[in-house]
């Protein structure tokens, strides 16, 4: 992807100009609300996107499935659902654009946008300050990670130290394999660490633990709530709700012009209640966020 450093063309439109002054002066979440009171959102938003992407037409997505609620598809079906999903496709259609999923594997997230292949990854993922040298991040979603385990082991594993020595499956390439390292060597003794099973999709950890391979599983706690309702009294959760933050939206360095464009997108679904709304279609809504900061991780 081209840099969108460089100044904008001498014929930009007035409506472009007034965005990008906005922005200019940190007001771009009440100038989106104005516009979007006035009609004219849609427009005014579609101005602001590099000309790359607009003339392309195409909003190009990285995302790594299954991780219901926010990306998954049915069994059966090839059909993307889930709060990312639904989010992602409505920022394409305000800004006019037809949207391109792409489903990756976790680790390939960051270099499928930094090599251009993908103009944002939109997937659950963490807005991290070690990430942010390669990215940057619109942050859109609250969340924090969770340890749950089968009902089977209730008698036996109450508490996180009730971990050591155990398994503990963890999605491959995430932030929870570190979260869940630190944990181990705060609880355990060194000669008794858990033992942490990195693994590819949430159906491939279920079997882990159906086949006594692992005895827990660390995930967002938006993923914990989905199972326990998918799968109601046959999961329980242990200890605190671990390094609470945002999940971001990534670009890669350079692509502030798109990256404004969404983020302002964003402020005129909040001002006009489309962005709660979508949430609490998947029971989501606490998750929302005040306001869609930038490269607010930690």
């Amino acid at each position: 992807m081209k840099s969108s450093n460089t100044s904008r063309r001498a014929g930009l439109s007035f409506a472009r100009l007034a965005v990008a002054t906005a922005l200019a002066f940190g007001v771009a979440g009440s100038f989106a609300a104005s516009a979007a009171e006035s009609g004219k959102s849609n427009e005014q938003l579609r101005e602001m996107l590099p000309a790359s992407v607009r003339d392309a037409g195409t909003m190009k997505v990285v995302i790594s499935l299954a991780y219901p609620p926010m990306e998954y598809s049915d069994a059966g079906s090839t059909d993307l659902k889930g709060a990312d999903i639904d989010l992602a496709k409505e920022v394409a259609d305000r800004l006019g654009l037809k949207i391109d999923f792409q489903n990756v594997e976790f680790p390939q997230l960051i270099t499928s946008v930094t090599t251009g292949r993908a103009d944002m990854i939109w997937t659950a993922f963490s807005d991290l300050t070690k990430r942010q040298g390669q990215l940057d991040f619109i942050d859109y979603f609250k969340t924090g990670n969770k340890i749950f385990v089968p009902v089977s082991y209730q008698d036996n594993i109450k508490a996180v130290k009730d971990l050591c020595g155990k398994t503990v499956s963890v999605a491959t390439g995430t932030n929870w394999v570190g979260i869940m390292e630190d944990l181990s060597k705060q609880t355990c003794d060194a000669s008794n660490q858990v033992n942490i099973l990195q693994i590819g999709t949430l159906g491939e950890q279920l079997m882990q633990l159906k086949q006594d391979r692992a005895q827990a599983v660390m995930m967002g706690f938006e993923g914990v709530l989905d199972l326990q309702k998918q799968q109601p009294d046959k999961f329980y959760t242990i200890g605190d709700l671990y390094d609470p933050g945002n999940y971001g939206i990534g670009f890669a360095k350079g692509s502030t012009q798109l990256r404004d464009a969404v983020q302002a997108t964003l402020e005129a679904m909040k001002a006009d209640g489309a962005y709660e709304k979508i949430l609490d279609r998947y029971g989501l809504k606490e998750a929302a966020v005040d306001s869609f900061t930038v490269n607010a991780g930690k």
